[in-house]
């Protein structure tokens, strides 16, 4: 019965009804693909500032934060901890931690990737973090459209009221930033997935975590 109705629709009717599944998957994978960035997030904002008030510096506090990466990595060992990325996210919690709060949610829901590029292009400007950052939110830029946006200083051709091909350049499609986050190792590392794994597989995991983090 189901094929002979299957069989019945027009060829626009399922269209149509493909269209709004896909829009609902991607939907789906949009929420749970910035629910993993602002938790990672939030980590990375914690451990800066964790170093930040034992006032470690690289002058005399290298060798404390090569410890702590060795140790880090030998109990996490997916989630490739470096001494290196360990500054950044001091770097990342003294930047933005006295900034205007609409910067701070911002980049809250950036990928660590994003974050780390708005902080080294501009580092106190911002308002041309936050104009990123934001659009990346929107439009769910991957890693290599908010290059291209920063190459084309975007932020300062907001303000002009002639036409642009914009829309052209960095289309809008969130699945780039979700597909990104799905498939990129540190994030994978960071949630302990240890073997080889579907990323539908995945997906639904992270689907259940948000969901069952959004009952508290």
């Amino acid at each position: 019965m189901a094929d002979i109705i299957v069989q019945n629709i027009s060829e626009s009717d399922y269209s149509a009804i493909l269209q709004q599944a896909v829009a609902l998957i991607d939907n789906t994978r949009t929420i749970v693909a910035k629910s993993v960035c602002a938790a990672i997030g939030a980590t990375h904002w914690e451990l800066g500032k964790l170093l930040y008030d034992r006032k470690l510096e690289s002058t005399h506090g290298s060798s404390v934060v090569r410890r702590l990466a060795a140790d880090r990595k030998e109990r996490y060992p997916q989630m490739g901890m470096s001494p290196r990325n360990l500054w950044y996210m001091k770097r990342f919690y003294e930047r933005f931690c006295d900034c205007d709060p609409k910067v701070q949610q911002a980049v809250a829901l950036l990928p660590w990737g994003h974050t780390l590029k708005l902080m080294q292009k501009f580092g106190n400007d911002d308002e041309a973090i936050l104009y990123y950052a934001q659009e990346t939110a929107e439009k769910g830029w991957s890693r290599d459209l908010l290059v291209n946006a920063i190459s084309m200083q975007m932020h300062l051709r907001k303000r002009e009221s002639i036409d642009n091909n914009f829309s052209l350049t960095l289309p809008e499609t969130q699945s780039q930033l979700a597909n990104e986050v799905f498939c990129s190792g540190y994030n994978l590392g960071f949630l302990g997935v240890k073997n080889p794994i579907l990323e539908t597989e995945l997906e639904a995991r992270l689907l259940i975590l948000t969901h069952s983090n959004n009952q508290y």
